[in-house]
């Protein structure tokens, strides 16, 4: 009996060492699985890409998820109004100084100065603030030279937009439609509408240039929301 009872105990322990060979094995493929996919991904796309990969999908719409997907861009999320200074779109690669800008003589939007700059209309709603906060931008001067808008209409759904102050305070946004109107028939009242939920709307010249008028003759329209709110 005690012999019998060895062998047995003996069986048990040699199952259950397999077992543990097998689960520490597993264990270190996986390891290794999960080392080699890393390495690719940073090979393939960097440090950004990687964190990017690993990132839970439920948290990318936050300012959190955003500032973990993307650790290389420092920012001092806020959801109050700012008076913006800067804006980004790394989609497009846009990263673009603000200039203040108010109305024309004949009652439309001024635009800045600038062809590298973005104009906030200050006549508005500040960004974070109730309705429209509204930005224009140059596509180009319809010869050469570029505006910080030329690839605007790259702009998809769901691409990020931050706007920030000069303290570095920075409103996180998230593209959720894009629309072309011809330039006399935009909705001006709702594109700048000071009521409503706080969005971002970004403006730039589209369509065919109209030599006598010496503007395009459509405008091309970006909405994007505060991902927090």
């Amino acid at each position: 009996m005690s012999n019998e009872l060895s062998v047995s105990h003996l069986a048990k322990h040699s199952t259950l060492a397999r077992w543990v060979l097998i689960a520490i094995g597993s264990l270190v493929i996986l390891i290794g699985a999960a080392n080699l996919f890393s390495r690719a991904f940073n090979y393939v796309g960097g440090t950004d890409a990687v964190q990017t990969a690993f990132q839970p999908l439920g948290t990318l719409g936050s300012s959190q998820g955003f500032a973990s997907a993307f650790p290389n861009v420092s920012l001092v999320a806020t959801t109050t109004p700012i008076t913006p200074t800067h804006v980004k779109i790394p989609s497009i690669g846009v990263d673009a100084n603000i200039e203040q800008v108010g109305k024309k003589d004949d009652g439309s939007m001024e635009t800045p100065k600038s062809f590298q700059n973005i104009g906030w209309y200050t006549l508005g709603p500040k960004p974070g603030a109730a309705g429209n906060a509204v930005m224009a931008g140059h596509v180009n001067n319809a010869l050469t030279t570029s505006g910080v808008f030329e690839h605007l209409s790259d702009v998809k759904v769901g691409d990020y937009i931050t706007v920030e102050d000069s303290a570095g305070r920075t409103l996180i946004y998230i593209v959720h439609q894009t629309a072309q109107y011809n330039l006399d028939s935009a909705p001006v009242a709702d594109i700048f509408s000071q009521t409503g939920p706080t969005q971002l709307v970004l403006i730039t010249c589209d369509g065919a240039w109209d030599a006598e008028a010496r503007s395009y003759n459509k405008r091309l329209v970006v909405y994007a929301k505060l991902t927090n709110k």
